[in-house]
């Protein structure tokens, strides 16, 4: 009987430690499990579709953009985008400059924008802008043109250089870095651009 009772008391506190031991683990692994899940959800990746980003600014659309897909990264904020197409707008919400991109990223952060490969934007004027790399970062900011920059004006003048920097309505620009300036007559063979 006596072996009996040591029997279940044993046992008794065996289960009881067993118990003590998980409840201990379940609070001492709580905030791993929390962090855990946090990490997951910091980490998500998504592919999306028909991506519309619009930046306002007093109430007044100021530019906007589209893209046919593109990958959401929440580690960084930013969107990896594919076939932009989007334009820059005035205060009275005409549009202004249009532009086109094969690929870009957008960061939801900062607002910035980088568009590379096969870009052109075109102004409300008839210039056009060829750059690799085109970025901006907000309302006021201007528009920095990085590789192979073409800006073409009437027609009649064409500017080449490594870098330039463009107010948002391609009005006023500045090249950086080797610059070759042509200028033609109306009556002149134009050469041929390189276009996308």
């Amino acid at each position: 009987m006596k072996r009996k009772l040591l029997f279940k008391i044993a046992f008794f506190i065996i289960a009881l430690l067993l118990v003590w031991g998980l409840v201990w683990s379940w609070f001492i692994t709580k905030t791993v499990r929390k962090n855990k899940s946090n990490d997951n959800l910091k980490n998500q990746h998504a592919i999306v579709k028909n991506i519309i980003v619009t930046e306002t600014q007093n109430e007044k659309k100021y530019w906007e953009f589209y893209a046919k897909s593109g990958e959401y990264n929440s580690n960084n904020n930013s969107i990896q985008l594919n076939d932009v197409i989007g334009n820059f707008y005035d205060k009275q919400e005409v549009v202004v400059v249009s532009f086109k991109s094969k690929k870009g990223t957008y960061d939801e952060k900062s607002k910035k924008v980088v568009l590379n490969g096969d870009n052109l934007f075109v102004g409300k004027n008839g210039s056009q802008l060829y750059a690799d790399e085109l970025i901006w970062q907000g309302a006021d900011a201007d528009i920095l043109a990085n590789g192979n920059v073409q800006y073409i004006q009437d027609d009649r003048i064409v500017t080449k250089a490594n870098k330039a920097v463009f107010n948002s309505k391609l009005t006023n620009f500045k090249v950086i870095g080797n610059t070759k300036t042509e200028l033609y007559s109306t009556d002149e063979v134009k050469k041929k651009y390189t276009q996308l």
